[in-house]
């Protein structure tokens, strides 16, 4: 039911986000990170490694290597591959889908497409995401965490999505994570009981 709560909780702080962004409430805040982020991210190396980071994680790159793990573990743990990869397919159908339907402009003309939620931060974080779920380790933790913050950075540094837009693929990636923990606890429940 934890998890549920959470979902839920999640799911009601997007739809919050989304009537701030529709009413406008939500330019002031995106536009205060997009100038925080200008004025203290001023070294060249660190300004390269966030326009690497948000070249090297495109969505396909980073849904490459997602089927890359999955065929992996196909041959490792067929049930794991089924429960994740139906997970994997289903994360990326709703940040579609909702790109699609809110169709919110980018920042910057110089980026094509909607904005609405961040494929990149949503990709990456369904790639650690997996990573995460198969292999538990503090070690990928950390990286993980630097990961996510990176690509979050640099997206609203070089001006292809909002702050909202990046804290949105973090709720829906987390409603994701709940429900798939849900599933995964409604499944050894049943096996208990045959």
């Amino acid at each position: 039911m934890t998890q549920f709560l959470k979902a839920a909780l999640s799911a009601i702080l997007l739809i919050i986000i989304l009537i701030s962004i529709t009413i406008g409430v939500a330019n002031p805040i995106d536009q205060t990170v997009y100038d925080m982020l200008h004025t203290y991210l001023n070294s060249s190396i660190l300004i390269d490694y966030l326009y690497f980071v948000s070249v090297i994680f495109e969505p396909v790159i980073c849904l490459i290597v997602i089927l890359c793990i999955l065929g992996v573990l196909f041959f490792y743990n067929k049930t794991k591959f089924w429960w994740y990869g139906f997970w994997c397919f289903s994360v990326f159908l709703i940040g579609t889908f909702m790109k699609y339907a809110i169709q919110r402009s980018r920042p910057s003309a110089a980026f094509d497409g909607y904005s609405f939620p961040s494929m990149h931060v949503l990709s990456v974080c369904l790639l650690v995401s997996l990573v995460l779920l198969i292999k538990r380790n503090k070690m990928l933790y950390l990286i993980a965490i630097v990961l996510v913050i990176s690509i979050i950075a640099s997206r609203i540094y070089v001006g292809a999505h909002y702050f909202t837009d990046t804290m949105s693929s973090l709720l829906v990636i987390f409603i994701m994570i709940q429900s798939l923990q849900y599933g995964n606890q409604t499944d050894e429940k049943l096996d208990k009981v045959e």
